[in-house]
């Protein structure tokens, strides 16, 4: 909130009312206006009745004007007359909410009045900064990592426009541990690249952590994210995002395993080689022969089995692989917002029953497409001209043709959904899968419109809040927020040991079939 302009009044305002759904109702008395409040104002000329706009300029209209100084000694009485007044003629809202301050103005461009939103009850949001802080809090998937590999963006910094993270929100947000996404765009299968590009995004990690060894530790186990959490610092690991970063080949998964990858998500958006993705084409009816070894050396491996992006058909065969539990490290459910990415029911209780842990996404195209869905594409039709422009000015260019494409977006947000939206995901997956199976994988700056209150890692401590308004308790939200996916995680750390020794030794052989 700014201070008046200094054209505004300043020397004593009696604020009686502030814009509601409603009208207007009675608040308080203060030394200054805020946005959108009215008051009543002495000054040189007279007494007035006015509104701050939404530039904090004074818009005022003077009923009656009198010289300041009578005003000041008959201060007392004409403030009684003009309560009176505006009790009097002005609607009160009925709703005990208000009166209870269980809601509160929000600001609104313009200064125009809008629509009441919840006021935070602070009692309760003291409770849940005290869950937070105690909490273990891990987000499983942050795309962060392409401008530290692009743009040499040092996590200690400012973001640049239009990434949000940096270690300075992390620590406002609570975060005990962030997976970076090790991101290989489809570019790099047809042109080539792929395995190197992911060395120069793991080098970037370990860059970010070499240079912030006071607030960063690079962790690889269950065991290293408990320490970081002991240490107060934020422990971070990597999860490939796209299985074609392994060129087809097992050796390559084991070498990235041992460079510190602890995830890989079978597929993009695009079907690989051997697994078909949720929104590419359908050609080897799920996982390939050569796909079910990939997950099997995962297993012998000790690495994550990530099941975002990928089809139905070829979760399923995974969990049918899998002799340990697997994750989705950043979908939602698909029950209420009908897209690929999310997760349907019957694998929702198919993940409870494999042991695996659903990571929420926060992107509100994930979070509510019917709402947001629209939205986009009415957007993409208004921006067409210029995406067209960047898509001809980088068309060799693939990583900046994404940033600047993303930049435009960022310039041009959605309007945000409430946070009880993503909420709803988290509370229908407990109801089919169970308290035990949910976890937050939030996709910051992999994706620029989110939820209000949601829009980036500081916010963390929202999620918490909305969850102790709903009833969980501190045992269940500790879960919610990294206990789930560290119970997992152990599992594969534990499957992994009994399965092999070592990294290379007991290694597979296998080779992809060449598809002709």
């Amino acid at each position: 909130m700014g201070r008046p302009r200094s054209d505004a009044p300043t020397d004593f305002e009696f604020i009686i009312g502030a814009w509601g759904a409603h009208g207007v109702t009675p608040l308080q008395i203060s030394n200054s206006l805020s946005e959108g409040a009215h008051g009543v104002t002495p000054h040189n000329d007279g007494l007035t009745i006015g509104t701050i706009n939404g530039d904090y300029e004074f818009r005022s209209l003077t009923f009656f004007s009198f010289p300041g100084k009578v005003f000041m000694r008959a201060r007392p009485l004409i403030m009684v007359f003009f309560c009176a007044l505006f009790l009097v003629f002005i609607p009160v809202p009925n709703s005990s909410a208000v009166h209870s301050k269980e809601y509160s103005m929000p600001e609104k461009q313009g200064g125009a009045p809008s629509d009441m939103k919840p006021v935070r009850d602070e009692k309760l949001w003291k409770r849940a900064l005290e869950i937070h802080r105690k909490a273990i809090v891990i987000d499983t998937h942050n795309d962060v990592t392409t401008p530290m590999t692009n743009d040499d963006y040092d996590l200690s910094g400012t973001p640049p426009t239009p990434y949000r993270t940096s270690i300075a929100r992390m620590k406002e947000g609570g975060l005990t541990a962030e997976f970076f996404s090790v991101y290989i765009k489809p570019h790099y299968v047809t042109q080539g690249g792929a395995a190197r590009r992911t060395l120069d995004m793991i080098d970037s990690v370990y860059r970010a952590v070499e240079r912030n060894p006071n607030d960063l530790m690079f962790a690889t186990s269950v065991a290293d994210i408990r320490r970081a959490k002991r240490q107060n610092k934020i422990a971070a690991l990597m999860g490939i995002e796209g299985g074609h970063a392994i060129e087809d080949s097992l050796p390559t998964l084991r070498e990235f395993y041992r460079l510190g990858i602890r995830y890989m998500t079978l597929t993009w958006n695009n079907t690989n080689n051997w697994a078909d993705a949720g929104r590419g084409e359908k050609k080897h009816n799920g996982l390939s022969d050569f796909g079910k070894e990939v997950v099997r050396e995962m297993n012998r491996l000790g690495m994550m089995v990530d099941v975002s992006h990928v089809s139905d058909k070829t979760m399923s065969d995974a969990l049918d692989v899998s002799k340990a539990p697997i994750i989705a490290s950043h979908s939602s459910a698909r029950a209420l917002s009908n897209v690929p990415r999310n997760i349907p029911d019957d694998l929702l209780k198919r993940i409870a029953q494999n042991g695996g842990v659903v990571q929420v996404n926060f992107y509100s195209g994930f979070v509510d497409n019917a709402t947001v869905g629209p939205q986009s594409d009415q957007r993409a039709a208004r921006l067409k001209a210029q995406q067209d422009a960047i898509n001809e000015k980088y068309k060799d260019d693939p990583e900046r043709r994404a940033e600047e494409s993303d930049k435009l977006e960022a310039a041009n947000p959605l309007p945000p959904l409430p946070l009880s939206k993503l909420i709803d995901h988290i509370d229908h997956i407990v109801k089919v899968a169970g308290i035990d199976h949910v976890g937050l994988g939030a996709d910051f700056d992999g994706a620029n419109d989110m939820p209000e209150g949601a829009q980036d890692v500081s916010m963390l401590p929202n999620i918490t809040y909305e969850l102790l308004k709903r009833g969980y308790n501190e045992q269940d939200i500790k879960k919610i927020l990294g206990e789930n996916l560290l119970r997992v995680f152990s599992e594969v750390e534990r499957v992994s040991r009994g399965m092999s020794k070592s990294i290379s030794g007991d290694g597979s052989l296998k080779r992809i079939e060449r598809i002709k």
